[in-house]
């Protein structure tokens, strides 16, 4: 069976390598001739392939032994490189101990010296100076690096340039200087203005605060200025010429306050704080005010008027006192009785002309206050309302709120205060008057008795 598969096999492959006619027709004679020629050839080439092998053979092991050779001479080359190396290592180090020795309190110096480079290079990176003097920053990267440097030594140009750049600092610190220098706008353009830097403090350019960006090494412009009482001296400042004395608000901070100043909200933003009640607050209150206004120039107009007719015995009925006058003389021959009940009617028409939108400033100076109030605990219910959605975590958040909670209850304040100050004023002009029309009505009914006690006897 197995001579019978070798046979196949054999067939098969002799067929694969004749044509199809002829490898139908080969005989198993033929078959059998062209496997033992197959067979002879592979041994051939078998025995030629071994022959190969063993004529490289030699020349692999001479490979082998260049290679070992190389790697004996790498060996010994690092063994002496390292020798080197330690020998270069002590070498060094008793160079660097004899560079140390030799130094002495040079060293000691050249530590203090990196360390004051440092230090004014802060100095000048925060300085508004910077803006007119660039650059000098590069000098003290360069001084630093040499100073703290093992092979490099700093020379004494670099110290006396370090001398220079620290007193022009100085210098320029207390000088009021103008220059142009280029300025980062609000929108973030960036233009060329002409700058007014007042020593290491402030500077400004048409009438506006500008502030030193330590990032940007440039002048920026304020977002948000400070109120006018800050702002006017920079418009003096500027118109200012020669030796004009001027007054200027100081920055001691560097630019520090005035960014506070211009995040803290002005009037009208703590207004806006208080909401609807607020301005509703605001309403209310310069209605008081100007009803208060109204009434006491009415009242000192009438009592003026009053002071007049006090003068002269002829009614005038262009005051109040006239009118109670006119009347007595329109019932001088009735009784006292009856004479007094007229002049009470007379006195009791002209009340309402004297206490008139009196009562209601009394009201706005009593409504405020609670409007205020109002106000604040809505607030604070928005406030307590934002901390169960976000929490306590951010204190910025409840402050805030709280603060304009508490805005109304100050408007509402604002509003009472004068209103009640006011209110005051008018009720007691207004009682004032009131006694004097009293007065004399009681003074023409005391001389009418007399006069008709007299007739009587």
């Amino acid at each position: 069976m197995k001579l019978r598969s070798v046979f196949l096999v054999a067939a098969a492959t002799i067929g694969m390598n004749l044509p199809a006619t002829a490898a139908e027709s080969v005989s198993v004679d033929d078959l059998l001739s062209l496997v033992k020629q197959g067979q002879a050839r592979d041994d051939k080439a078998f025995q030629q392939r071994i022959s190969e092998f063993k004529a490289s053979r030699a020349q692999q092991q001479r490979l082998v032994s260049e290679v070992q050779a190389e790697r004996t001479r790498l060996e010994q080359e690092s063994a002496n490189k390292e020798q080197a190396f330690q020998q270069n290592e002590t070498e060094i180090a008793e160079a660097q101990q004899r560079l140390t020795n030799r130094m002495g309190s040079l060293k000691e110096l050249f530590g203090v010296l990196q360390q004051v480079a440092g230090d004014t290079k802060a100095v000048f990176e925060g300085s508004v100076i910077s803006s007119e003097v660039p650059g000098r920053e590069a000098f003290l990267n360069d001084l630093i690096k040499t100073a703290g440097s093992t092979s490099k030594l700093p020379s004494i140009e670099n110290l006396e340039q370090l001398w220079f750049e620290m007193q022009r600092e100085m210098t320029f610190s207390g000088r009021i200087a103008e220059y142009n220098a280029e300025v980062v706008l609000p929108s973030g353009e960036t233009t060329n203005k002409n700058v007014i830097r007042i020593g290491g403090f402030n500077a400004v350019a048409d009438g506006k605060y500008l502030n030193w960006d330590l990032e940007a090494s440039r002048l920026v412009e304020l977002d948000k200025q400070p109120g006018g009482r800050y702002t006017g001296p920079v418009s003096e400042l500027e118109s200012a010429s020669g030796t004009q004395l001027t007054g200027f608000w100081v920055d001691p901070s560097r630019g520090q306050l005035l960014k506070i100043m211009g995040q803290s909200p002005e009037l009208g933003d703590r207004v806006d704080q208080g909401g609807v009640v607020g301005y509703i607050i605001l309403v209310l209150g310069a209605i008081g005010v100007l009803l208060a206004v109204w009434r006491m120039i009415v009242l000192y107009s009438e009592g003026n008027k009053i002071k007049s007719q006090m003068k002269s015995e002829t009614p005038n009925e262009n005051n109040a006192l006239g009118r109670v006058m006119a009347v007595f003389n329109a019932n001088k021959n009735a009784d006292t009785e009856t004479l007094e009940l007229h002049l009470g009617e007379a006195i009791a028409a002209e009340i309402p002309r004297l206490t008139r939108a009196i009562g209601w400033i009394k009201i706005i100076s009593v409504v405020a206050p609670l409007l205020g109030l109002l106000g604040t605990v809505t607030g604070m219910i928005d406030v307590f309302e934002t901390m169960s959605l976000f929490g306590t975590g951010d204190p910025k958040l409840m402050a805030g709120g709280i603060s304009q909670a508490l805005v109304t209850t100050v408007l509402g304040l604002v509003a009472a205060i004068p209103c009640v100050f006011l209110h005051t004023l008018t009720n007691n002009r207004s009682r004032e008057l009131m006694m004097i029309l009293e007065e004399r009505a009681t003074g023409i009914l005391a001389r009418q008795a007399e006069q008709q006690h007299s007739k009587a006897a």
